[in-house]
């Protein structure tokens, strides 16, 4: 059985970042993990002298993120939003009630609001707004009358949308709804912040909810690495899943066009890890309990 863990965030200051998923976005106290360190800590992530803080936050409607603060070695990388037209984690998206509420909300609790993206769909009402975490991640909120305040998804911007959903098949997801935007209205290219912008945005859903939105740029040409980042890069790391069968889901995907990293495999006494990506570069890790 393969069920979704969590999204990993990797910030510049722990208390800061805590303090904005709580306050801006609603998440509670999860899990605290304290300080990570030693051998097999720098075998799975791949950073020799790794130390860090690690702690899980959950949101009411369910999804989980964990704030990784590096202490050794340091992060590093911009801190500010992504382009709309690189590869790989993209942005997580929020629901709200009133969205000059939340965009207030998210002012106060250190984030940043970013107005000159504002737009309305005149067909179905929906009011969007991108605004930033205090560490430049991407956050979309959304307003519709007939929805309610929820976590909504995360996305990730891709090269080929079925070979994506052949991928994330094995890890539990199915395709759920797509949006052509190929000729789509202009207010796209305001809240893409890419004039002109052609895409695809195909939903893809698990069984416990978890969506995730791939993004598939046509116009203009994507740019921009494939390449797995390593974990104490700023912003969105990781999507983490439990799983009962490691050994198989490791070839499947393997096939399907991933890869995983055998160095990074370990073992404590207890749990299992494995790292890897998906054909886009976006990290994944495999997480098995250890029996006692």
């Amino acid at each position: 059985m393969i069920r979704m863990s969590h999204r990993g965030i990797c910030v510049s200051d722990l208390a800061t970042a805590e303090r904005f998923y709580r306050d801006a976005l609603g998440f509670e106290e999860h899990l605290d993990y304290g300080i990570l360190e030693g051998a097999d800590m720098e075998r799975t992530m791949e950073l020799p002298g790794v130390r860090l803080r690690a702690k899980m936050l959950r949101h009411p409607s369910g999804p989980v993120i964990e704030l990784l603060h590096f202490l050794e070695p340091e992060a590093s990388g911009p801190r500010e939003r992504n382009s709309a037209l690189g590869y790989g984690l993209f942005h997580i998206s929020f629901y709200v009630d009133d969205i000059d509420a939340a965009a207030q909300k998210v002012r106060d609790a250190g984030g940043a609001v970013i107005e000159e993206t504002r737009v309305q769909d005149p067909d179905s009402g929906i009011i969007l707004l991108y605004c930033t975490d205090p560490d430049g991640v991407r956050v979309e909120l959304m307003h519709h009358p007939e929805v309610p305040a929820r976590f909504s998804h995360s996305g990730i911007r891709v090269d080929d949308v079925e070979k994506t959903l052949e991928y994330y098949a094995t890890l539990g997801f199915q395709p759920a709804e797509n949006y052509d935007f190929e000729n789509g209205p202009d207010y796209l290219g305001v809240i893409m912040e890419v004039p002109g912008v052609k895409f695809r945005a195909q939903m893809m859903r698990d069984a416990d909810g978890n969506t995730v939105e791939l993004l598939k740029i046509s116009e203009p040409q994507p740019s921009g690495s494939r390449e797995r980042k390593p974990l104490n890069r700023f912003g969105l790391t990781h999507m983490a899943f439990w799983d009962d069968d490691m050994e198989k889901t490791v070839v499947e995907l393997t096939n399907k066009g991933g890869y995983f990293v055998e160095a990074a495999h370990v073992r404590t006494p207890q749990i299992e890890l494995q790292h890897g990506a998906d054909p886009d570069g976006v990290r994944v890790e495999l997480m098995r309990p250890v029996a006692a």
